[in-house]
């Protein structure tokens, strides 16, 4: 048998022993499809992503608590400004009412 000839051979047992590679995947995806679905997939890939960025935030919270604490604190306050400003005002205008 010639050098090309072996190396067809050689080839040739490669590329099938590819292929049923490939086949036994695709099946199990076939398999695994035909159980949960498009919509299950995606729902475990939105569930999985949310549990990593939750324990992420979790790990800043741990390392930085005054920055987070700071941030939070920045944020209600700016939420609530008006009613501060309007009870800031109520209570000089009393002050001024009761001096006058």
């Amino acid at each position: 048998m010639g050098k090309q000839a072996a190396q067809v051979l050689a080839d040739r047992a490669a590329r099938d022993a590819a292929k049923a590679k490939f086949d036994g995947h695709y099946q199990a995806l076939k398999t695994d499809m035909a159980e949960r679905g498009i919509g299950g997939r995606i729902a475990d890939e939105a569930a999985e992503r949310a549990r990593l960025m939750f324990d992420e935030a979790v790990a800043v919270v741990e390392d930085h608590p005054a920055a987070v604490g700071g941030t939070l604190a920045a944020i209600v306050l700016w939420f609530l400004r008006n009613p501060i400003i309007e009870l800031s005002r109520r209570l000089i205008d009393g002050v001024r009412d009761r001096s006058s």
